[in-house]
């Protein structure tokens, strides 16, 4: 210890130190180095500062963030997807999930509000977990049912093979319903119940009304007309198949893939068995459809 304290000086960034008889100061204004020196100024020591972080550009910044979303699409994280399925009431909704999902035919009908299953895929070693939404077709649910929109990649709109007026539907309400709450999500027009439209008692009633079934082709042009990615039906009564083909289909469109090696895994809802996709002419279609929308759309999943 020194027998007196030294002075002490100011610094020409106006701050009045004193360090054990030396002084702190900085030789040139706005300089970013500082000195340690002697009472006399006969010995200076510099001081290391650290330096502030240049502010980024607004293009840095983009940059940077372009490079961590490609670091977030690791191949070994599972990929979920998001699929709302909505239609008028009683035209097979709940049929085409409940048969995917639990591999069985719901025998009974019961309206349904609101239920969720999950179910899950493998694209090229990718996990693609499903989440499944059903949606009520009532008009009295016309309130509640846009809460299921957010967040969605893909809206299948379905329609009753056997009912005309529910085709009608796809473009009175559900097309401007899916604009209005979630515009830029895929859709996908699904024609259920299929095997009706041989059904003589189905035919006759038809008939009586001076209707036919909806063909193939009306439901096409519809899906064209409403901008949906593809068209495809299914019979949730006779062909197993063919449910899991729109569920194939849905999910390539969610994840803006064309690879039709697709296999069914187990699920906490799905089925337990591991059964691998059908391999069907009309996806080679679909799947040409999709490559197209790929290059218009930038989809995340």
């Amino acid at each position: 210890m020194r027998g007196h304290f030294a002075p002490p000086f100011w610094v020409c960034v106006c701050v009045c130190v004193c360090v054990s008889g030396d002084r702190l100061e900085e030789r040139r204004r706005g300089s970013r180095e500082l000195y340690l020196c002697s009472p006399a100024g006969h010995s200076c020591e510099k001081i290391p500062v650290p330096r502030e972080k240049k502010a980024r550009s607004m293009k840095e910044r983009r940059a940077s963030q372009k490079l961590s979303s490609k670091s977030i699409m690791d191949p070994n994280q599972n990929v979920k997807c998001k699929i709302v399925v909505v239609g008028d009431s009683q035209c097979g909704k709940t049929a085409l999930l409940h048969v995917f999902a639990k591999d069985c035919f719901p025998e009974n009908y019961v309206p349904t509000v609101f239920e969720n299953y999950t179910a899950s895929f493998e694209i090229d070693t990718q996990r693609i977990e499903l989440s499944l939404w059903d949606t009520s077709g009532s008009p009295y649910y016309d309130n509640v049912r846009p809460l299921s929109y957010p967040d969605s990649d893909a809206v299948l709109i379905c329609f009753d093979v056997s009912r005309p007026e529910t085709l009608d539907s796809v473009l009175k309400k559900w097309k401007g319903e899916i604009q209005e709450f979630c515009p830029n999500t895929k859709m996908l027009l699904v024609g259920c119940k299929s095997d009706l439209r041989t059904d003589v008692s189905t035919l006759v009633e038809l008939s009586n009304h001076r209707q036919t079934p909806v063909s193939y082709d009306q439901g096409a042009n519809m899906a064209k007309q409403i901008g949906a990615a593809t068209y495809i039906e299914c019979s949730a009564l006779q062909s197993e198949n063919s449910v899991r083909d729109i569920f194939h289909v849905a999910t390539l469109a969610c994840v803006n893939k064309t690879n039709k090696n697709v296999k069914r895994n187990k699920s906490q809802r799905a089925t337990k068995r591991i059964s691998h996709m059908p391999s069907r002419p009309e996806l080679s279609a679909v799947a040409t459809d999709l490559r197209k929308d790929k290059a218009k759309s930038c989809t995340v999943m």
